[in-house]
């Protein structure tokens, strides 16, 4: 990846969320038991799972845990704000935005503490909803700092999965070049033989031809040998100059993937 290339990538990735202006809560309705309720709507940039686990773990930070009832996660008697007078039961429903995987919509329905949906007020005159539009819009950076909690992971992960490549290559060339080091080692001792069978073979001038065929055949296999060596040391010094440049370029990789988790790190931070 060209350099210039690899950071506009790095950018990107930092600043993909900030691109987004602040999302806000607006009113809007939604049906329950064949009746529109009121809600208090927001839209962020994130999937619909992430956007579930920082909520839960959001309301986990106050002490409270989700119960599910008719497609909603339900936070009972809490405020929606400290100058919140009453409970309120909280009704979330989390859904993927239509035609757009990457939004998520959070619905909140508030509702008074163990009170009946349907029994609630069409139009509300207590400034509930607004308080529950503040809350969703309360919430986004707490979303937004949970999924950069997950980018991190994410990229952790990636940066690795890299780093074991690499290491994997490390070892290849460090094998490759024991190896290496091992076939030198039984060349210069296969030519050391076929010195000493070239003298076996020149003392045998006089001996009868069984004797000579023998010496012979020693040294034409001392000699096979000696191709067979250095055949394995081409194909030996081929694969670790390709391990040396694997090592080379995924290098180059674990540093780029480094970078783009610093980057994250520093978006966290900012």
């Amino acid at each position: 990846m060209k350099k210039g290339l690899f950071f506009l990538l790095v950018l990107t990735v930092v600043f993909t969320s900030a691109s987004f202006a602040q999302p806000q809560a607006y009113d809007s309705r939604i049906e329950y038991q064949k009746t529109q309720q009121q809600v208090a709507v927001i839209e962020v940039p994130y999937k619909q799972d992430v956007v579930e686990d920082a909520v839960k773990d959001y309301m986990s930070k106050k002490g409270l845990k989700s119960s599910s009832s008719k497609g909603f996660d339900v936070y009972r008697s809490t405020k929606l704000d400290d100058a919140d007078a009453d409970m309120s039961d909280l009704y979330f429903k989390i859904e993927k935005k239509k035609k757009d995987k990457d939004y998520t919509v959070i619905s909140l329905l508030p509702v008074k503490a163990n009170a009946d949906i349907l029994t609630r007020p069409v139009t509300d005159s207590s400034g509930q909803m607004d308080r529950a539009k503040t809350f969703l819009n309360n919430l986004v950076p707490f979303i937004d700092a949970h999924n950069t909690d997950v980018e991190i992971d994410k990229q952790q992960d990636v940066l690795k999965k890299v780093q074991k490549k690499l290491n994997g290559y490390i070892s290849d060339s460090t094998d490759l070049e024991k190896k290496i080091r091992n076939l030198h080692s039984d060349e210069d001792q296969n030519k050391n033989d076929i010195l000493k069978q070239t003298a076996a073979i020149q003392n045998a001038v006089n001996e009868n031809d069984d004797v000579k065929n023998k010496a012979q055949k020693k040294m034409n296999k001392l000699l096979d040998e000696q191709d067979n060596i250095r055949k394995k040391l081409r194909n030996a010094q081929t694969d670790l100059n390709e391990a040396k440049s694997n090592i080379a370029n995924q290098q180059k990789e674990v540093s780029n993937q480094q970078q783009v988790l610093d980057a994250i790190k520093a978006k966290k931070k900012s």
